[in-house]
């Protein structure tokens, strides 16, 4: 009988921590993650800094926002659920964000730096349309991410383990 062994194989990991602190950990850099982004955003929403806050065809009311106080700025876009089309992710990014950040530190490990970077490429071509309106859109995307990839290189990490 031939024995035939497999030419690529995966490595192995395995966390440091039980696996739901691994995930309760990334749950908390998620949600300190969205309420940083979301500071940034109240403010370019109060003075009216967003993609479809003035209506393309100058028609219409814009998007509501500009002259908001901060706090409600800030709870408008944190809760995910506005009634403004334009303020409402409903908590999509934040369950993205969760999966980045469970994911990174896995694939820095074993040295899947290009699936990261794959990643990034994807999400950044998505929403070129956004940044072309809102310059400060694309800085809270680009620093987002600088904050979510820290996170998985200089605490998520450590408690993987290749084996």
């Amino acid at each position: 009988m031939l024995h035939h062994e497999h030419p690529f194989t995966l490595p192995t990991y395995t966390f440091s921590i039980p696996v739901w602190c691994y995930l309760l950990l990334c749950i908390f850099g998620t949600l300190v993650l969205r309420v940083i982004f979301f500071t940034f955003r109240a403010w370019a929403v109060q003075r009216g800094d967003f993609p479809d806050s003035v209506k393309e065809d100058g028609k219409g009311d814009p998007e509501p926002g500009k002259g908001w106080p901060f706090k409600r700025a800030f709870w408008e876009c944190f809760n995910g659920f506005s009634q403004s089309k334009a303020h409402a992710d409903l908590w999509l990014n934040a369950f993205i964000g969760f999966a980045e950040l469970a994911a990174y530190p896995v694939f820095m490990k074993l040295g899947y730096m290009t699936a990261i970077a794959g990643w990034m490429a994807v999400k950044t071509a998505g929403s070129w349309g956004g940044w072309k309106v809102s310059r400060t859109s694309f800085n809270r995307f680009l620093l987002n991410n600088i904050l979510e990839l820290a996170i998985a290189y200089f605490w998520l990490v450590c408690f993987v383990q290749v084996n």
